[in-house]
C-alpha cells in the first residue's frame, strides 16, 4: 500500500507544478500518460488541458480540477501500479538498475545520432516498444519515468527554431484514437511522411533560414542546400511579412507501397544528402511536405489553400477533415496500402485550432497525435534458450520467446537455425529481439535490437556426438535424436494419429527403445500407457499393423537410406541393394562421396541389426530367400 501512496502522491506533485502554479507555458502532451502507458490519464488529460488553457489566471478553479482529478483517479492508479509490478523482470534489484541505467544511454545515443544527423539505426516501431520497456522498468525501480533525453547540437553552424519542433505522442491502437477523437471532432488527417523534419523561415517572401530538427529547440542550418530542393521556393509573393513553416524532408518514390516496401532507407537517404559537404545531384529527389503552419491562418481549409498557392501542394492534396472515427482507420489502412509518392509510417490526427507558436515547447503538443502503422517487426524478450536434435543429429536453436502476436498468430518459440548462427547473433536469455512472418507465416528472427549486459555461459550439445548414424537405439543423451528418428519414420511409413507426442510416451515407459520395438506391441500395452485409454491404443495399434505392409521403399525412407530417391527404382530389396554395393552399378548413379555415405549406412553394425529384426517381423523386402537366418538373439528362423 505504501507503494501505491507513493505513486499518488508523485502525481500530485506531478500535477502541482502545472496546475496550481497557472499553466505558465502549455500543459506538454500526455506527458504522464505517455511515460505511465495508462488509458485513464489519456481520457481524462485533454479535458483536463482543455479547461486549463481557459482559465489560466483563475488559479482556483484550477485547484478544483487537481482535486476532482485526483479524487478520480487514485483508485485506478493504485489497480495499474500492482498491474505494473506484476509484469515486473525477475531480476535483483541490483540488476534492474544495472539494466535499465544500459537501456537508457542506448536509447539516449540513438536519439542523439538521429536528432543530430539524420541517421536511425534502429527502425522507428522498434525504438517506440524499446521505450516503453524502458519506461516498463523505470516504473517497476519506483523512479519517474522519463523519455526525453538532452539531445546537444554540435554543429558550428546551429540555428534556433523560432517555434519549437514539439514532436507527437503516438497512440498504440484505435481504441486510443478514439478516446483521443472524443470531443474534438472534426479533426484533420494528413499522412506521417518518413523524412527528415526542418523548420523554413521566409522573411518579406525570402527564403533566410532551413533548419533541421535538431533537438527540437535548435538545428543545423541547411539553407544553402535548399536552393538544390526544387519544392522548396526561394522566393514567395503575396507572402507574409514574416512566416514559419514546419514539414518533412523525403524522398520522392513512384507508386510507394509501405505494406510491402516499408520505408525501404528513404529517411536515412535524405539526412545523407543533407548532411554532405557537397550538393549531390540527388537533392533533386528530395521533396518536402508542410504539416505545421504556426501562428497561421486559424482556419485550416484556408491554411491549406494558402500553403498551395505559395507552392507547397502536398499538405492540400494529402490533407482530410475527419468527421466521424471510423473515416481514420479507413485512411490509415488507405495510405499503408495503396501506392504513394512518398514512404509513410502512420498517420497524424491534428485539431484545427493550436495554441500560439510561442507557447509550443519540445515534447509538448496536445492538440495532435499519430498513429503509426501496423508493426512490421514485433519486439519481445528471449526467456530461453534451448537446442533441438534432429534425427540426422544436425542440432538447432530454439529460442522461447514472450508470448507476442504476429497478424493473427500467438508466438512463443521461434527457430533460428544452427548453432553457429546463434554464436552469431549472440542471443541470450533476456535480449529483446524483432519477429517477422516469413513465408507460409512462418514466425522468423529479423534482428537482436538490445542485449542485456550481464551474459549467461549457455553451452551447446557436443556436435561430436551426434551424426547420421547416432541414437539409433534409446540410450541416456539420445532421447531427442531417437524420438525423431521414430516420427519420420511414422510418417514416412503414412502412419496418422501418431504423434511426436505419442512416440515420446512409448519412449519414456521403455516400450519401444529402437527402431523395431513398436511392431510387437500388443493394444494392451499401449493402452497401459498414461492418458491413452483403450479407443486411442486401439487407433495406434491399427496404424502400427497397417505400415507392416507399407512399400520397401517406404521402410527404406523411414530408416534413413540416403539417397534412395536415386534407387528407389532400381532396388526393391536389401540384399539387391547390399549386392549393388558390392558390385560398380552405383557408381554411374553416385558420386564417391554419395557412395560412400550409403556403403557406410548400409553396412553400419546397427543398421544391419535394423534390418534382421524387420526380416523377423517378415516386412516386405528385408526376408531372406535361403535357409534359415539368425535374429539378433540367437534364434533359428525358417524361411
Amino acid at each position: 500500500m505504501s507503494q501505491v501512496l507513493t505513486i499518488i502522491i508523485g502525481f500530485v506533485q506531478y500535477m502541482k507544478k502545472f496546475v496550481i502554479l497557472g499553466f505558465q507555458e502549455v500543459i506538454p502532451l500526455n506527458r504522464f500518460a505517455k511515460l505511465l502507458s495508462l488509458p485513464w490519464t489519456a481520457s481524462l488529460y485533454p479535458l483536463f488541458c482543455r479547461y486549463a488553457w481557459i482559465a489560466k489566471e483563475q488559479r482556483m478553479l484550477n485547484l478544483l480540477i487537481l482535486i476532482l482529478f485526483i479524487v478520480f483517479s487514485t483508485p485506478i492508479v493504485a489497480a495499474e501500479t500492482l498491474n505494473i509490478e506484476k509484469d515486473c523482470p525477475a531480476w535483483s534489484q541490483d540488476k534492474l538498475q544495472y539494466e535499465t541505467k544500459s537501456l537508457m544511454q542506448q536509447m539516449a545515443q540513438w536519439d542523439q545520432l538521429y536528432r543530430q544527423k539524420g541517421i536511425s539505426e534502429i527502425d522507428d516501431e522498434v525504438y517506440d516498444q524499446l521505450m516503453a520497456e524502458l519506461i516498463h522498468w523505470q516504473l517497476c525501480l519506483k523512479q519517474s519515468p522519463d523519455s526525453n533525453f538532452p539531445v546537444e547540437v554540435v554543429a558550428d553552424n546551429k540555428l534556433v527554431h523560432p517555434v519549437a519542433h514539439t514532436g507527437l505522442n503516438k497512440l498504440k491502437d484505435e481504441r486510443e484514437i478514439n478516446r483521443w477523437l472524443h470531443g474534438r471532432l472534426p479533426v484533420w488527417l494528413q499522412p506521417k511522411i518518413d523524412g527528415v523534419a526542418v523548420t523554413l523561415i521566409y522573411q518579406n517572401g525570402k527564403l533566410v533560414s532551413l533548419i533541421s530538427r535538431g533537438n527540437g529547440a535548435e538545428g543545423v542550418n541547411w539553407t544553402a542546400k535548399s536552393r538544390h530542393i526544387s519544392d522548396i521556393p526561394q522566393e514567395i509573393e503575396n507572402a507574409p511579412p514574416y512566416m514559419v513553416l514546419q514539414g518533412e524532408l523525403f524522398l520522392h518514390k513512384d507508386g510507394h507501397i509501405q505494406q510491402s516496401s516499408g520505408s525501404d532507407g528513404a529517411r536515412n537517404r535524405v539526412a545523407g544528402l543533407m548532411m554532405r559537404k557537397e550538393h549531390s545531384p540527388e537533392l533533386k529527389q528530395v521533396g518536402l511536405f508542410i504539416w505545421s503552419w504556426p501562428d497561421g491562418p486559424v482556419d485550416m481549409e484556408s491554411k491549406l489553400r494558402k500553403l498551395a498557392d505559395m507552392g507547397f501542394p502536398l499538405a492540400l492534396r494529402y490533407s482530410h477533415k475527419i468527421g466521424r472515427p471510423e473515416q481514420v482507420q479507413k485512411l490509415r489502412t488507405h495510405y499503408f496500402e495503396q501506392p504513394m509518392p512518398f514512404a509513410t509510417d502512420g498517420i497524424v490526427l491534428k485539431q484545427e485550432i493550436e495554441p500560439k507558436g510561442n507557447q509550443w515547447r519540445s515534447g509538448s503538443n496536445s492538440w495532435a497525435v499519430a498513429w503509426k502503422h501496423p508493426l512490421r517487426h514485433q519486439i519481445t524478450q528471449v526467456r530461453e534458450v534451448s537446442f533441438t536434435i534432429g534425427r540426422t543429429g544436425k542440432i538447432s536453436v530454439v529460442l522461447g520467446l514472450d508470448k507476442v502476436k504476429l497478424d493473427d498468430r500467438q508466438v512463443s518459440r521461434v527457430n533460428i537455425g544452427s548453432v553457429r548462427r546463434w554464436r552469431q547473433l549472440d542471443v541470450l536469455p533476456g535480449d529483446r529481439v524483432t519477429l517477422t512472418l516469413a513465408g507460409h507465416g512462418i514466425p522468423k528472427l529479423a534482428q537482436v535490437v538490445w542485449r542485456i549486459k550481464e551474459r549467461q555461459d549457455i553451452q551447446p550439445p557436443d556436435k561430436q556426438r551426434y551424426y547420421t548414424l547416432s541414437c539409433l537405439t534409446l540410450t541416456a543423451g539420445c532421447e531427442q535424436q531417437f524420438n525423431a528418428r521414430l516420427k519420420w519414420l511414422g510418417e514416412s511409413l503414412q502412419m496418422t494419429g501418431v504423434s511426436s507426442g505419442s512416440w515420446a510416451m512409448l519412449t519414456e515407459q521403455k516400450l519401444v527403445t529402437d527402431l523395431t520395438d513398436w511392431l510387437v506391441l500388443s493394444v494392451q500395452q499401449i493402452a497401459a500407457l498414461p492418458g491413452i485409454g483403450d479407443k486411442r491404443a486401439q487407433a495406434i495399434y491399427s496404424q502400427f499393423s497397417k505400415a507392416k505392409n507399407q512399400p520397401f521403399s517406404y521402410w527404406m525412407k523411414g530408416i534413413g537410406v540416403p539417397y534412395m530417391d536415386k534407387l528407389s527404382d532400381d532396388v526393391d530389396h536389401w540384399r539387391q541393394l547390399e549386392q549393388k554395393l558390392a558390385g560398380t552399378q552405383l557408381k554411374q548413379q553416385l558420386t564417391r562421396g554419395q557412395l560412400k555415405k550409403l556403403s557406410d549406412f548400409v553396412n553400419d553394425t546397427q543398421i544391419k541389426t535394423i534390418a534382421e529384426k524387420l526380416s523377423v517381423a517378415g516386412i516386405k523386402g528385408f526376408d531372406r530367400e535361403n535357409g534359415a537366418v539368425v535374429n539378433p538373439v540367437g534364434i533359428a528362423i525358417a524361411q
